[in-house]
């Protein structure tokens, strides 16, 4: 009778608690939840992933889980980026991003899918710039487009183009330094203040044979156009939008640093001239890359 009462009670534990599985049955690093909206705890090669079963509180459960076989496809559904904010995941994953040097103290080494970049040492720090895109294949002769959205699931968020690079003859390595750039800050929204600022920095790859001309004479209408007011809208209904297809490349890291390129609760009053100074911050910053 006891055995029978023992072998009962496990019997009910065993159907309370399965072992969760990775997507596609991929190794977890451990059984530790983590948290995917905070920056990654989990170590190299792993990335916070939803699995198969859920936890205490019935919610969706998430485990380190090895990351060397996720597709782009899989990465942007994830991340909640396609179908939400982008139509139709890249082809491709990129290879690498390189980001172009803060300061001559702080060189970014190439930067991967899911990677964590902190500058917290850096105050004067707030906004990735890229230098170079490495696709994962060749491109041939045309012309590429490399569109950078900063958060583009919430608001505020922020959009950077280069258009109009010039690829003379097949190149797998995109300098994106020598091209037309045009950005957007949306202040639509603040942020609290906070001690640091992680954000999602989402970049996608354009092709086309010829090199594209943009409406409009602001920021905003050149890339958002007149009637869009989101991320979502500027990559399915805007102008801009009509003039690309499917992105040959894409990839997705995050930054945190010490301030923000937002504006902040405390000093929402003064952001009527954010956008200004952000684009011309960052277009003052290609300059000096140009120059040196």
């Amino acid at each position: 009778m006891l055995f029978f009462l023992i072998f009962t009670i496990f019997g009910i534990i065993g159907l309370s608690w399965s072992q969760p599985f990775c997507p596609g049955n991929t190794t977890p690093f451990d059984y530790q939840e983590c948290n995917p909206e905070i920056r990654s705890e989990c170590p190299s090669g792993f990335t916070c992933r939803k699995t198969s079963t859920t936890n205490s509180t019935g919610a969706a459960m998430n485990l380190c889980c090895e990351s060397g076989r996720m597709t782009i496809s899989d990465w942007f559904s994830e991340k909640h980026l396609t179908p939400d904010i982008i139509p139709q995941a890249p082809f491709t994953l990129l290879q690498t991003i390189t980001l172009s040097p803060a300061s001559t103290l702080l060189n970014f080494p190439p930067i991967h899918v899911g990677d964590e970049v902190v500058v917290l040492s850096f105050p004067g720090f707030i906004t990735g710039v890229l230098q170079s895109v490495t696709l994962s294949g060749q491109v041939n002769p045309g012309y590429v487009h490399v569109v950078t959205i900063i958060d583009p699931l919430y608001k505020p968020f922020a959009v950077l183009m280069n258009y109009n690079i010039i690829v003379g003859q097949p190149t797998q390595t995109i300098n994106v330094t020598s091209s037309r750039f045009v950005a957007y800050l949306d202040n639509s929204a603040s942020m609290p203040r906070m001690d640091s600022y992680r954000s999602e920095y989402v970049v996608l790859v354009y092709y086309t044979a010829s090199q594209i001309f943009l409406d409009g004479n602001t920021p905003k209408d050149q890339l958002l156009g007149s009637s869009c007011s989101d991320p979502k809208c500027l990559l399915t209904s805007s102008p801009l939008a009509s003039k690309f297809s499917q992105p040959m490349g894409g990839t997705v890291f995050y930054i945190t640093t010490k301030n923000t390129v937002f504006t902040t609760s405390e000093d929402f009053n003064t952001s009527g001239s954010s956008a200004h100074v952000f684009s011309a911050s960052l277009i003052l910053c290609y300059l000096v890359i140009l120059l040196f």
